[in-house]
């Protein structure tokens, strides 16, 4: 009886252990958001896009003269995100004066601009300049992150 005792005590602690590190994880996962909140990241680079600081491509297809900033935002019809971030898009588009906003939908007439930029995932945003410079691009996965990358392209110095 007097070892069964111990048994019983020593399971306790492992269990304890166990809630004690699933509550760890818990939290600073709920850092992480808190944190993202606070500053939320521009759009993530993917390893896909035109080449930043270099000659937007599709000039012909794109007045990137018409404004001081064109968005180019590449969607396709059956992504869940694309979806919700469209109508803060053209929210994006209304309340700034020198933004264009151009939506490339993923369709067979749209597979040549896909490949011009090197977008193969959505929704994938690229920012160019009034004279027809690559300034921000990125999978951007809400709206704080689109805003994200308008400010880095507004910067003389964007990175």
């Amino acid at each position: 009886m007097h070892g069964g005792v111990w048994i019983a005590s020593y399971v306790l602690l492992w269990l304890a252990v166990l809630v004690l590190g699933l509550t760890t994880v818990a939290l600073l996962r709920q850092i992480g958001v808190l944190h993202t909140r606070l500053r939320p990241m521009g759009g993530h680079f993917a390893g896909e896009g035109p080449e930043r600081l270099a000659p937007a491509p599709a000039a012909d297809v794109f007045d990137y003269r018409r404004s001081g900033l064109t968005l180019v935002a590449f969607v396709s019809p059956g992504c869940q995100v694309c979806a919700a971030l469209l109508p803060s898009l053209r929210a994006l588009d209304r309340q700034y004066d020198d933004l264009t906003l151009h939506v490339v939908d993923h369709a067979p007439e749209t597979t040549g601009l896909f490949r011009a930029f090197n977008v193969s995932s959505t929704p994938y945003v690229v920012t160019v300049d009034h004279d027809g410079i690559v300034r921000v691009r990125g999978v951007a996965n809400s709206l704080e992150q689109v805003e994200v990358m308008i400010e880095e392209s507004l910067e003389p110095d964007a990175a």
